[in-house]
């Protein structure tokens, strides 16, 4: 029983481990990042239908604020070394991410930080207030996307 106990226990580390580091592969790593920015991008699209008055969901602006506050924290997590267009070339992220890691830090913080603000502004009944905070966030979106991402 005790053999069968440690080659089972031997059989799921060996996998574990073997996920573990298929799991950070340079198109994992991409394709986990593309999926949170994703995710930023569909909350900003669907409030801005709502900003636009496109669709009459006002009340679930918050939701939608808080999601992309909570992603905007792990944004400055999802660029690691080996995620380059030269460790997959299907990225949009351009070298000089990690060429000017203190430029694209204070990017990020400042879209964290818009993130935070729109979160908190978004809690209230000021539909102006709300909308002047969604388009400052918009503006530290292209502060990261002008200069680090790839023109499509």
């Amino acid at each position: 029983m005790r053999k069968a106990v440690g080659a089972l226990t031997g059989a799921l580390a060996t996998i574990w481990l073997g996920q573990a580091l298929a799991a950070d592969s340079p198109k994992s790593l991409v394709e986990y990042r593309q999926a949170v920015m994703k995710s930023i991008g569909a909350s900003t699209g669907a409030i801005g239908m709502i900003v636009k008055g496109e669709v009459s969901y006002t009340d679930q602006i918050p939701e939608h604020a808080d999601a992309i506050l909570e992603m905007s924290l792990l944004v400055p997590k999802i660029f690691p070394p080996n995620s380059t267009y030269d460790d997959y070339n299907k990225t949009d992220a351009l070298p000089a991410i990690w060429k000017e890691p203190e430029k694209f830090k204070t990017a990020v913080e400042d879209f964290q930080k818009a993130a935070a603000h729109f979160a908190e502004t978004a809690q209230g009944s000021d539909m102006d207030a709300t909308t002047n905070a969604y388009l400052e966030l918009g503006k530290t979106c292209g502060g990261c996307h002008k200069p680090f991402r790839h023109k499509e």
